[in-house]
């Protein structure tokens, strides 16, 4: 145990313990490295099938899901699917966006995710306006 001290000036313990360590951590970079190698290949795999998210720029209108807001009407059959449409502010992240909401919806947080907004679509009726009510 002497001879081990005096050549590489560390305990026995720690001679031990380093060349463990030493095991150890290239098991650890190889298993990192095929970690990374199945991550890619599931990734590249699951894009297949995903189609990219829309884009919207600030002053586009979007409709709300009303999915997680709460209604005041006594059943949620009755209650709109799509709430707006409300003007987009500005792109928080890849995902998420702000809108303007009216003032009677100022409870609600105005940052919403990408899969609770849908594009505003203009119609190609001439002369028909959105919202616009046929009288009897």
């Amino acid at each position: 145990m002497e001879e081990i001290h005096n050549s590489t000036q560390f305990t026995l313990l720690k001679v031990l313990l380093l060349k463990n360590y030493r095991k150890k951590s290239n098991q650890y970079s190889n298993i990192s490295r095929e970690l990374e190698v199945s991550i890619n290949r599931f990734k590249r795999y699951a894009d297949k099938s995903r189609a990219s998210p829309p884009v919207f720029n600030p002053g586009d209108k979007v409709w709300l899901s009303s999915k997680d807001i709460k209604s005041t009407r006594t059943t949620r059959k009755l209650s709109e699917r799509l709430l707006g449409p409300f003007p987009i502010l500005n792109k928080v992240s890849t995902h998420s966006y702000h809108l303007r909401l009216p003032s009677q919806r100022k409870s609600i947080h105005p940052v919403f995710h990408i899969s609770l907004l849908e594009p505003v679509k203009t119609s190609t009726i001439p002369n028909w306006h959105q919202g616009l009510l046929l009288q009897s």
